[in-house]
């Protein structure tokens, strides 16, 4: 599953998207033209690019806080010297961390670097920038990752013995070996077994998806498909732009922000993951084209069924979808009030469109909503999804770099 926190920043500058320049959404920008330039399909998963949004963002804010001390350190980095640059620190910082984590783009990350300490006037203030820089890196690198002591939880295909089940494998197992950055343990978070199929609440839900998710509903708006759209393949980088140029924000207030949503959301990602293999939870499609078997008398078969977006190759239970949302809804609300206008999002399958919504909480519930709309969720799977997430952000708030 993709979120795209960040877009290319060459799609940016080309867009005259009306933001300030900030060094902390440039370099993670240059994160995932990195990770787009090495993205293969058919390679196997590499464990060596986990945790890479939250160390590349981690390395930023360590490098900028200890330029600019703000906050707490995550990483127990002391404050430097104050003639230290903030902006060639964390420059510094994130080009050692994509070099590493990304070597075969190391040509475009040393000339973007270049570039980057091309705009900061040589002398020591440069020179114990990016010594700090590189320190920050470091100590990000060292931490989070994939454990190789972890016991990583593989899918197994359900059914009887001899008859035929989905055998491609939804989550590569390294998934479930990452090192958290806020939890104890993987399970942390894990939600109660989905609502009995015999129950009046399975029975709405199975309803509602089926009347309003179905590829050719009457009970779904044209403007409610077209949401069900947008929202499947959204791009929260504008947002975060929004928010980062907002008067009066630091250089280190942005990485934080950036830091806290990278390191959040994989956090999230082991608990979906873990909470996905571990309830197998069927697809609306699934339930809905072999409800004769279900043992409940309000919901009724339809062999025939289909969702208006492809069912995504993963069990339905909990909504990643949902739990991104309200992560990046909880965390982002706590940077202040909403930027004049709204949040403007943008969609990588709808191009040039742009959805404005007037807080976060609109956002994560339109979001929720989406996912029905699609007819890949159900009402109570999300309902209790939006809820983990919040938990997820409140979690990471509490734990992360306070205010000195």
């Amino acid at each position: 599953m993709k979120y795209a926190l960040w877009s290319a920043a060459l799609v940016l500058a080309a867009s005259g998207t009306p933001v300030r320049a900030d060094v902390v959404s440039d370099w993670a920008e240059l994160q995932t033209i990195a990770a787009e330039a090495e993205s293969d399909s058919t390679a196997p998963f590499d464990p060596s690019k986990i945790s890479a949004y939250g160390r590349l963002a981690l390395a930023m804010f360590e490098a900028a806080n200890a330029a600019d001390p703000a906050y707490r350190s995550y990483l127990g980095l002391k404050p430097a010297s104050q003639s230290a640059s903030v902006d060639a620190a964390v420059a510094t910082a994130a080009h050692a961390v994509l070099t590493t984590t990304y070597a075969g783009q190391k040509k475009s990350l040393d000339d973007a670097l270049i570039l980057a300490l091309a705009g900061i006037a040589d002398g020591k203030r440069k020179t114990d920038g990016v010594a700090l820089g590189k320190q920050a890196a470091k100590a990000a690198l060292a931490r989070g990752g994939w454990d190789e002591k972890a016991t990583m939880s593989h899918y197994r295909p359900t059914g009887p013995a001899g008859k035929w089940a989905p055998s491609n494998v939804p989550f590569p197992p390294e998934m479930s070996a990452a090192k958290p950055w806020f939890l104890t343990r993987p399970d942390q978070f894990r939600i109660a077994e989905p609502p009995a199929l015999t129950s009046v609440e399975w029975a709405a839900s199975f309803n509602e998806v089926k009347k309003l998710g179905a590829r050719e509903s009457k009970a779904r708006s044209p403007a409610e498909t077209l949401k069900a759209k947008f929202w499947a393949f959204y791009e929260l980088d504008p947002v975060l732009r929004q928010i980062a140029s907002q008067p009066g924000r630091s250089v280190v207030r942005n990485a934080r922000m950036y830091a806290l949503l990278a390191m959040a959301a994989e956090d999230m990602d082991i608990v979906m993951t873990e909470g996905k293999l571990h309830h197998m939870f069927w697809r609306p499609i699934n339930a809905i084209r072999t409800a004769d078997s279900d043992g409940n008398d309000a919901t009724e078969v339809d062999a025939g069924w289909v969702p208006l977006l492809n069912t995504p190759n993963q069990p339905e239970y909990p909504c990643g979808h949902c739990m991104f949302a309200n992560v990046a809804a909880t965390v982002l609300a706590a940077e202040g009030p909403p930027p004049s206008g709204g949040y403007a999002f943008t969609s990588e399958r709808m191009p040039g469109i742009r959805v404005t919504v007037p807080d976060m909480e609109t956002y994560a519930r339109e979001v929720s909503q989406s996912r029905i709309l699609a007819g890949v969720h159900f009402r109570m799977t999300n309902d209790i999804s939006d809820d983990l997430g919040q938990r997820l952000a409140e979690n990471a708030l509490t734990s992360f770099a306070p205010p000195l």
